[in-house]
């Protein structure tokens, strides 16, 4: 309890600006508990802005270690950056990232809670176990190589609250947190905000735009005053010549993540808690169509139903001789339900306008989540009826 009167009341005083008396107050808070990181963290941060450079340099030092002898390499390269950007003749963590990576091999680049520790396997090597990740980017660097990437990342800071990009913003590099937390956030079709991804230290981001040579297509905003390295595209481009594995890992992350941007903007999930939303992603199959190409025809059998990740979709009906355009879909939008629903032949034509990617849902699969999660029929249903009424005041109105 009294520990977390005296954090109240450092807190307190770094919200107001009191920088010295939060100074003082985390150096209570760091002598009660100095295993936690966080606070440690937190101390030598006020230690560089009140002026106090060598102690600051000092704790960082010590918190890199930790970091890195508990394998967290991005949380260690961060606080390495910060080192070297106060006092640029530290390189005792650069030399000691480097000895770890060669000594360690594929144990290196573990993403953890701090304070967790890899579990040990059968013959002694060292295995992520619960809540054990590897930071893929960093996998296959070692020894000089590591060093060589770890000078080629640019340091951020974003204080709680900040975007660390925005949508429409240039997709000029790929993030790492190195410390804090981020949230990815993209407007649902019905306009809400909603958070798809909640990053933690070692997680990537910004691979959606950034792979796709195109703008940012949702936000990143810090949660937690966050430490991000940035990896721009030269020297991306650079390290996928020597590390192929790179990109493959971008790419995995970047269907990943767009597939977590799509899910959470559909009203149909809007009921799945996030954290089975990716689970779902298991049940969806990947179809690409170039422009002009015809998805599904009215009048065909079908049992599908699709969900647009990218690009456009034109749905279309015939009314006599004629083909009635209904409107266009784009990513977030879902057609195909009345098929998937009743059985009936398909109402309306899909066409690609666009190249565009579709996730395909099956009817068994559809059914399998719906009885898991009784809300994505209700939502479809409900769209159905009213996609029903405005197809006929469309043809009316013809």
């Amino acid at each position: 309890m009294a520990d977390f009167a005296l954090r109240s009341k450092a807190n307190k005083a770094l919200l107001e600006g009191n920088h010295s008396k939060a100074l003082e107050l985390f150096a209570e808070l760091h002598e009660a508990n100095p295993g936690d990181l966080r606070t440690h963290l937190k101390l030598a941060e006020l230690r560089e802005k009140t002026g106090d450079t060598v102690s600051a340099v000092q704790d960082y030092i010590r918190i890199a270690k930790k970091y890195a002898d508990e394998g967290l390499a991005v949380q260690a390269i961060a606080i390495e950056k910060i080192i070297v950007r106060l006092d640029p003749s530290q390189t005792e963590i650069k030399e000691e990232l480097k000895r770890l990576s060669v000594e360690r091999g594929d144990d290196w680049a573990l993403s953890v809670t701090p304070g967790s520790q890899p579990a040990a396997a059968d013959g002694g090597q060292k295995q992520p176990g619960p809540g054990l990740t590897r930071t893929p980017l960093l996998s296959g660097l070692a020894g000089d190589e590591l060093e060589e990437f770890i000078e080629s990342l640019e340091l951020r800071s974003f204080g709680e609250g900040d975007f660390v990009f925005q949508k429409g913003d240039a997709a000029d590099g790929l993030y790492l947190v190195g410390m804090g937390e981020v949230a990815l956030e993209a407007q649902g079709i019905d306009g809400k905000v909603k958070v798809f991804s909640c990053l933690k230290e070692g997680d990537f981001f910004g691979a959606d735009g950034f792979m796709s040579r195109t703008t940012q297509n949702h936000a990143a905003r810090a949660t937690r005053d966050a430490t991000i390295l940035l990896i721009d595209r030269s020297t991306f481009d650079t390290w996928v010549e020597k590390h192929p594995n790179i990109r493959a890992t971008a790419e995995d992350f970047y269907r990943q993540r767009v597939l977590a941007r799509i899910l959470a903007i559909t009203p149909v999930f809007e009921g799945v808690p996030d954290d089975a939303r990716m689970e779902l992603s298991h049940s969806f199959t990947l179809k690409t169509f170039s422009p002009g190409e015809v998805v599904v025809k009215e009048g065909e059998v079908g049992d599908t139903f699709y969900l647009i990740r990218s690009g456009t979709v034109q749905i279309s009906t015939a009314k006599g001789q004629e083909q009635v355009v209904l409107g266009a879909m784009k990513a977030g939008d879902f057609f195909g339900e009345v098929a998937l629903l009743s059985g009936k032949p398909r109402t309306a034509t899909a066409t690609s306008e666009t190249d565009v990617e579709l996730m395909e849902l099956s009817r068994s699969d559809f059914n399998k989540i719906s009885t898991n999660f009784p809300s994505v029929r209700t939502t479809v249903e409900a769209y159905q009826k009213k996609r029903v009424q405005d197809t006929i005041k469309t043809l009316l109105n013809k």
